[in-house]
């Protein structure tokens, strides 16, 4: 029951990988893309939490299997659909409470309707591929089981593949071959990486030639506070290195985006039944402009702000009430939103925020969030939930409302070409149905109204359902 909630909602992302068509595949796909790493860890640290930690040894297994059905109006005014079947292996094995070895495994399986693959393949098999694998030593605890030695803190390590976040997920929430600290004590807690992205990820420019490989390094420092009663501060650094080639190579344009992040956060508790969570973020850094060659690259600054507050009713239907405020800076001298080429202006510092991390601004808009700003209403109910019977039931409606952050700026979506602050409204609807104890329901709704952004004020919908089944 633990993992399928969250299981179900990351397989209903990993199906979106492939949702976009046609003419703005390019574009609109990396944005939709984006969705699957949101979930991934908090699926993976449900799938750990489900073993149990007080034997000595232990060697477990499961999996997930995740057919699901998407329906969406493009960027283009037309429709398509798909549908995919997703399995997902996992295995654990944990040693003395001190060692412990994950794995998890992916096979997607992927059909498009006839004439809506665009660029990508009608039928495609990928897999299995290893999606999360890392030895992870608990070394306090080493000491003290091995060397009888008790420490006043926590340390652990671990290496391998795996997703790392910090705070909110600004500016990375990905799944890097990496090693990672994490030391802890009574006020404390310390975070440290270094790493690289899996090389066939998509390049977060969608211009590059060869956009379907890319290089860059990672490092990062996190550090919280937790004297505070109610409270938790913190503040990280997050620096990334781009080594990624074009494929062929363009004599006319670079491409190269180095770029480093400082934010500061906090999250807790408002009152008893409030919670919070906001965190501002600084980019700095050099980029290629549009037409720069030989390396030559201008100044980044930018900036970006989440923040986030859920009110828990006392009400037999368990209601939850949230709001959420998100901006991220933009660039009146660019001519796109996603690329280099025909990016920002040479001889001008620019002013786009790009992170390496999600935050939904709603599943028909699927932006990233560079020069954005939303303002989102929304809540959720239970209104069934009995452990005989039929299951659980959950449901939930999400207003946004939709503005770029610089009015004449480009956003990743590339139909929103006029100078207007005002990108709409969208509607999400969700429901999720646990049917058994490993099978699950969800369906998802989205309508996007188009604002006056937009030459195209048609309504745009999206549509998604699948089943988990979980073993």
């Amino acid at each position: 029951m633990r993992q399928l909630g969250l299981a179900l909602v990351a397989g209903a992302l990993w199906a979106a990988i492939l949702v976009p068509s046609a003419l703005g595949q390019q574009q609109r796909g990396e944005e939709v893309f984006q969705r699957s790493y949101f979930f991934e860890d908090e699926v993976r640290q449900r799938l750990e939490a489900a073993v149990p930690s007080k034997q000595p040894a232990l060697a477990e297994w499961g999996g997930m299997f995740i057919p699901s059905y998407t329906l969406f109006d493009d960027t283009t005014g037309g429709q398509a659909s798909l549908t995919v079947e997703d399995l997902r292996i996992w295995t654990q094995i944990t040693v003395d409470e001190v060692h412990r070895i994950f794995a998890r495994g992916r096979l997607a399986y992927t059909d498009w309707s006839d004439g809506d693959a665009g660029a990508f393949r009608q039928h495609d098999l990928e897999g299995m591929n290893l999606e999360v694998g890392y030895y992870e030593l608990d070394v306090s605890r080493a000491a003290e089981k091995y060397w009888n030695a008790k420490w006043p803190l926590t340390l652990t390590a671990r290496g391998g593949r795996q997703y790392i976040q910090f705070g909110r997920g600004l500016a990375l929430g990905q799944i890097l071959d990496a090693g990672l600290f994490t030391l802890e004590t009574r006020d404390l807690s310390l975070t440290g990486f270094v790493g690289r992205n899996i090389h066939s990820a998509d390049n977060i420019d969608r211009g590059i030639p060869g956009f379907t490989r890319s290089r860059r390094t990672f490092y990062g420092t996190e550090i919280a506070y937790k004297g505070i009663p109610g409270h938790e501060p913190y503040a990280y650094w997050v620096l990334q290195h781009d080594w990624s080639q074009e494929h062929p190579e363009d004599p006319a344009q670079d491409y190269l985006y180095d770029s480093h992040y400082y934010a500061v956060g906090s999250r807790g508790q408002l009152a008893p039944q409030t919670k919070y969570e906001l965190e501002a973020v600084w980019e700095f850094g050099k980029g290629a402009a549009n037409g720069q060659i030989w390396d030559q690259r201008e100044e980044i600054r930018a900036f970006a702000f989440d923040g986030e507050v859920d009110h828990y009713l006392k009400h037999p239907l368990d209601p939850i009430l949230s709001a959420e405020y998100g901006f991220a800076s933009g660039d009146s001298d660019r001519g796109t939103a996603t690329s280099a080429f025909r990016g920002n202006l040479v001889g001008t510092a620019d002013k786009q925020f790009t992170g390496f991390g999600y935050v939904n601004s709603g599943l028909a808009l699927g932006a990233r969030f560079s020069n954005l700003q939303f303002v989102r209403l929304g809540g959720r109910i239970t209104p069934y939930n009995k452990k005989e019977g039929l299951g659980r039931v959950d449901v939930g409606l999400n207003h946004y409302f939709l503005f770029k952050a610089r009015p004449g700026a480009p956003i990743s979506d590339p139909t929103a070409i006029v100078d207007s602050a005002d990108l709409g409204q969208e509607t999400d609807l969700f429901c999720e149905w646990r049917i058994l104890s490993d099978v699950s329901l969800s369906v998802h709704y989205a309508r996007l109204y188009p604002g006056d952004a937009y030459l195209d004020r048609k309504p745009r919908d999206f549509f998604f359902t699948a089943v988990t089944i979980t073993f």
